[in-house]
């Protein structure tokens, strides 16, 4: 089945190509960033480029864009050696990727979101990605479809300036795998394939395996911004499903292993036992739930099937409660 676009990727396609217009942020807090983000373009708020990349950023926060200001946009402009090895080195592994799956553009390319700290996305910048960021599919460099850019939140840290940073990146996917969940996989299963996925028809994961991390993900875009930290937009969607009633830990976990099966079962046993020995809070415990089951709408099945049914030992305070007691101590 050949992969369409989604419409979002396309927004940032319609405008790319377009000529940045640098502005003049003399004594703007953006200064600090521009010099930290070396070699990058920072993109007049007036051109279309800026407004498609903005746009596209946005529409990945979905309920949240009203709470979340976009500060900077910048591009990579090439401007640097190192900068326009990997260009090239990307631009020769799109022609080999589509060549070998047939030619005709079917490198798969794709639009993904990566964030992290402003020190983790400027060692990016200037010298290329060093560390896998995930490994509940397999073991490799995790990107967001733009679409999914939530889910790629959580590693985002603020900086000196209450900022985070996320990077828009180019991925040649080529073809894709199904990447099962607990899965140790490091390289494709075969020659035939090219990267992975945990979903074929909605993927939320894009990985690319550590050995292609420099060759086939190039980033295009820094979207400076600030918002919400992940961990109160996770207290947010707690206390949205507060209204289910009432849910207990011990029956969400009971319902999590038969609605997700025995891969993704044994994976949040796991983190449910560290959770039952106090090794990670209710916080971190439904952060690896979302991660786990991959669907928000899935999660909140999962809520309604455990409302107000009685375990063994029953928890008498729900998750949201101790999620809010949680980010009291914090």
């Amino acid at each position: 089945m050949e992969e369409q676009d989604d419409p979002v990727s396309m927004t940032v396609e319609d405008f790319e190509g377009g000529e940045a217009i640098l502005e003049d942020s003399s004594g703007s807090e953006t200064d600090d960033q521009l010099a930290h983000f070396a070699g990058l373009l920072k993109i007049g708020e007036e051109t279309r480029e800026y407004d498609g990349v903005k746009n596209t950023f946005l529409t990945g926060m979905k309920g949240h864009a009203k709470d979340t200001q976009v500060v900077a946009i910048y591009k990579n402009s090439a401007s640097t050696s190192p900068m326009k090895a990997r260009f090239a080195a990307f631009k020769a592994f799109e022609q080999v990727v589509s060549q070998k799956n047939g030619g005709q553009g079917n490198a798969n390319v794709k639009y993904g979101w990566y964030s992290g700290s402003k020190e983790d996305i400027s060692q990016i910048i200037s010298h290329g990605f060093a560390l896998c960021n995930g490994q509940s599919h397999g073991l490799g460099v995790y990107l967001s479809p733009t679409n999914f850019l939530l889910d790629g939140l959580e590693y985002s840290r603020a900086d000196e300036n209450d900022m985070r940073h996320i990077l828009l990146c180019k991925v040649i996917m080529g073809k894709m795998e199904v990447i099962p969940a607990g899965s140790k996989q490091r390289y494709p299963r075969s020659g035939e394939f090219d990267s992975g996925v945990d979903n074929l028809e909605a993927p939320r994961r894009l990985v690319v395996w550590t050995t292609f991390m420099n060759s086939h993900i190039l980033p295009d875009y820094i979207i400076s911004f600030k918002a919400p930290s992940s961990t109160t937009l996770l207290i947010n969607r707690i206390n949205e499903i507060r209204n289910l009633g009432f849910v207990s830990v011990s029956a969400l976990h009971l319902t999590m292993v038969k609605f997700l099966g025995p891969a993704r079962g044994a994976l949040i046993s796991r983190i449910y036992e560290d959770f039952a020995k106090r090794k990670v809070n209710v916080v971190q415990l439904f952060h690896a739930a979302r991660r786990i089951t991959g669907d928000d709408q899935l999660l909140i099945e999962i809520f309604k099937s455990s409302t107000n049914k009685p375990v063994r030992r029953e928890l008498r305070r729900t998750c949201a409660a101790q999620a809010a007691a949680e980010l009291r101590r914090r």
